[in-house]
């Protein structure tokens, strides 16, 4: 059996160093961290500082990976989070945040096979997702939050795109609006979100706005006040036509809102705008109120970690793959078409 000191005499390092970059406890330099991980996996080495829990049964610890970037947690995400840690802690299962954007999936995958992390559950999905492929063959148990483009029979919660856009464009058209803008969110690098949001929205709203004889016009934004602030003044000088904005980034959409404030834009008199990505908690964040299609944030996440613990424990779950619309809420952001 292979041990801790063959790790850290094949690293170059001291046994507690070993340690420290597998627990965490101590911060050490990343080359040293990363050296010892490449040993970890060539030795094919499992700590058993879980012991106790190893003897005890599964794990009752779950990570969860959420964006956590310098410019600090969304209100969406902290959504998320809180959902997830209230229905984890509602369980007895303690629940690890874990910033994605520092995230190490040797090493996660490392604790989950040492029996410190019972599972994972993963926030900001892309289509195509190289930490999903590595979990599934590394047999890390794993609920995505979001989804692949080929999720097979892992375990998920996501959007009802195709339901909201629906919603959104139904209300629109029952309003009388007959051209209209929808903000997509452009990922970090200003291209087309890896995700895949903004492209299973985009393919919704455009089928049920020729369904309704509608003009959906596309407008990328990045998700941030000042690049919806941009779209907004985008808007207006190429699609002077348009009475109706559907938004997809909840961030973008107070920075449009306000650009149409600054112009002398009344809204809903003159523009009418549908949020489809805020929770409820924070449609009065703008002025004036959103309407919106509530975005279950909370509601979702706990599914994912009750769909998590089910298969730890064995207990059957026919809903182990999750698709949630939310509820449309009629706020001051819209009105019917003038004239």
């Amino acid at each position: 059996m292979v041990t801790r000191a063959d790790v850290a005499k094949k690293a170059g390092v001291s046994a507690s160093t070993v340690s420290y970059a597998l627990t965490g406890k101590r911060s050490i330099k990343p080359e040293t961290r990363e050296r010892i991980l490449q040993v970890v996996a060539e030795l094919n080495y499992v700590p058993h500082f879980a012991a106790g829990a190893l003897r005890g049964g599964k794990s009752k610890t779950l990570a969860m990976l959420f964006p956590g970037k310098a410019a600090g947690i969304s209100p969406v995400a902290l959504q998320y989070i809180t959902g997830a840690v209230n229905a984890a802690s509602a369980r007895g299962y303690a629940l690890i945040l874990w910033p994605a954007d520092n995230a190490d999936m040797k090493q996660i995958v490392t604790l989950a096979k040492s029996g410190l992390l019972g599972a994972v559950l993963l926030m900001e999905i892309h289509l195509k997702d190289q930490r999903v492929a590595y979990l599934v063959e590394q047999q890390v148990p794993l609920t995505m939050i979001g989804r692949t483009a080929d999720p097979g029979a892992i375990n998920y919660v996501d959007r009802d795109f195709e339901e909201v856009a629906k919603r959104a464009i139904d209300y629109f058209h029952e309003l009388g609006h007959t051209n209209i803008a929808f903000l997509t969110q452009l990922g970090e690098k200003k291209e087309r979100d890896p995700r895949g949001v903004d492209q299973r929205f985009q393919s919704a709203i455009l089928s049920h706005a020729k369904r309704h004889k509608m003009r959906a016009i596309e407008i990328p934004s990045r998700n941030d006040p000042g690049s919806g602030h941009l779209a907004y003044q985008l808007m207006r000088k190429k699609y002077t036509q348009v009475t109706g904005v559907l938004a997809l980034p909840d961030l973008a959409t107070i920075g449009f809102i306000n650009g149409a404030h600054e112009e002398g834009i009344s809204i809903p008199g003159d523009l009418s705008v549908i949020s489809v990505n805020t929770p409820r908690a924070q449609i009065n964040m703008s002025w004036p109120r959103l309407t919106t299609i509530d975005l279950p944030a909370y509601e979702m996440a706990a599914s994912a970690i009750n769909i998590t613990i089910d298969e730890l424990e064995g207990i059957s779950n026919p809903h182990k793959q999750e698709l949630w619309a939310g509820e449309l809420l009629i706020g001051d952001s819209t009105a019917p078409l003038k004239g």
